[in-house]
């Protein structure tokens, strides 16, 4: 329900208190009435008062004095002077002393309300008003504290923060990334991106991200940047405003040069410790060579044996070193490709022919389809044949119990797709995104007697990334799985 306004009338002639009283209550006001000036002031203290009429003479307190002492204690109540016989002179001096109007009697009802209206209208509009300023300096308020807030997380981070508006202007970045980039002293802001960061792929892709961030909204960009003996991983991403409209990029800095150091010391201690096996190893296969070639003298069936499967476990010892020695100088990018224009066709029917002995010794076919119009990828020979002799000769082993394995090439536009299918037993789908991982082998009861390094698919993977290229695999449990190879053209 609205609450009724309340108007007090301020009289010491009780007949004008009365008429107002007779005036203003069919027009929905309720009426106070004081016949003095400081029992219109302490009414005004006991309950609200919406707009006072106050006559100007009156014994004791005056309209002046209840102006001065009701400006100080209710300076949002307005205050109508009302008098018989008032002056300009008065008139001007009440509204210096803050009066709202000046009505002089005999009024007429429409005069005397139409002046109420008016000063409540400006009552409200002057409560809004404060309200409104209240409510902005709130919200400034808040969004002072907010900017704080974020300015002081974003200070605090271990990694570099960099901020772009739309128009490649850094608007944002935090001492982590100066300390990174190894920049001193004040840089403009907003100030060129290039000012901050002059790296042509870091430029090229946050240009990327703005231009593509209406079509793209998630896309985000991540990437190495070495800066002499630092390296960083920058990950950039678009950032939009309440419209949808992009606003800018942020990017995050992470120092990764610890685990790079860490990395090429893991890769140098392999290659020592590689090289420091891989000589021993060869001349104990050798000398067993010659002891099974009967050189050394006559050699019995049983030595033989035993000669046989230390011959097999040394092969495989080898067989490790080479593949640990291949991964560590891919990851150090030591390994030198040589990339010629190559024909897919002609390296995959010498693997097939390598491993059909293998393939017929556990039962399995090798199906080879290439067309004759596959174009040649841009490949070091040497690096293909791993890639496949390691893909078809797993799809071999994990089919125990025979079945076949289909080899056929594709072209993709830019790229030639090389597939190598099996029918065996499958990989679980939680264990794929491991496969490709160092050391990692697929855990089942009918793959424990396949012996194998667990590097292969890791020397796959190092070589197809290498050459540009990507590496897919799907499999299904008891079914099969199928590796896809595609290779730039």
């Amino acid at each position: 329900m609205e609450e009724q306004t309340t108007v007090l009338v301020v009289d010491d002639e009780k007949v004008i208190r009365d008429g107002c009283t007779l005036l203003l209550q069919p027009e929905g006001y309720l009426v106070a009435t004081a016949a003095s000036g400081r029992e219109a002031l302490d009414l005004m203290g006991a309950q609200p008062v919406n707009v006072v009429l106050c006559d100007l003479k009156m014994p004791g307190m005056g309209a002046l004095e209840v102006l001065e002492d009701a400006g100080s204690l209710f300076p949002d109540v307005p205050i109508i002077i009302i008098t018989g016989h008032g002056k300009v002179a008065d008139a001007v001096e009440c509204m210096k002393k803050g009066a709202y109007d000046f009505v002089t009697k005999p009024f007429r009802v429409d005069h005397l309300t139409l002046a109420i209206k008016r000063a409540l209208e400006k009552q409200r509009l002057e409560r809004e008003t404060k309200r409104l300023q209240e409510e902005a300096a709130r919200n400034l308020y808040t969004l002072a504290m907010e900017q704080s807030r974020m300015h002081t997380i974003v200070n605090c981070m271990a990694d570099g923060v960099l901020v772009t508006n739309r128009n490649l202007e850094v608007v944002l970045c935090n001492p982590t990334f100066m300390q990174l980039l190894g920049l001193s002293g004040p840089l403009p802001q907003p100030g060129p991106l290039p000012a901050y960061l002059n790296e042509q792929s870091f430029l090229d892709a946050i240009g990327e991200l703005c231009d593509k961030a209406e079509s793209e909204p998630a896309k985000c960009l991540s990437q190495e940047i070495c800066r002499g003996r630092v390296h960083l991983r920058a990950m950039s991403a678009p950032f939009f405003g309440p419209d949808e409209k992009m606003l800018g990029t942020v990017t995050v800095f992470h120092d990764i040069t610890a685990f790079k150091e860490l990395d090429a010391m893991k890769n140098e201690f392999v290659h020592m410790v590689s090289h420091e096996l891989r000589s021993p190893m060869t001349a104990i296969k050798l000398q067993h060579e010659v002891i099974l070639d009967g050189l050394a003298g006559e050699v019995t069936n049983k030595q033989r044996e035993l000669l046989s499967r230390a011959q097999g476990k040394i092969q495989g010892l080898i067989e490790l070193i080479n593949e640990s020695l291949d991964i560590a100088k891919i990851e150090a990018g030591y390994r030198q490709l040589e990339l010629l224009p190559l024909q897919m066709g002609e390296v995959l029917r010498e693997v097939v022919e390598l491993l059909r002995v293998k393939a017929e010794d556990q039962k399995v076919t090798l199906n080879l389809s290439i067309p004759p119009d596959l174009p040649p990828v841009r490949a070091d020979r040497r690096s293909m044949e791993e890639v496949f002799i390691n893909l078809v000769s797993n799809a071999i082993n994990y089919s125990p119990d025979g079945g076949a394995v289909a080899i056929s090439g594709f072209s993709h536009g830019e790229y030639v797709e090389v597939r190598v299918a099996d029918t065996g037993i499958g990989i679980e789908p939680e264990e794929i995104p491991k496969i490709f991982d160092k050391f990692y082998r697929v855990k089942h009861p009918r793959t424990r007697q396949i012996i194998g390094t667990g590097l292969g698919l890791a020397l796959v993977k190092g070589i197809v990334d290498a050459h540009r290229g990507t590496v897919e695999v799907e499999s299904q449990l008891g079914v099969g799985s199928t590796f896809r190879v595609f290779l730039p053209r």
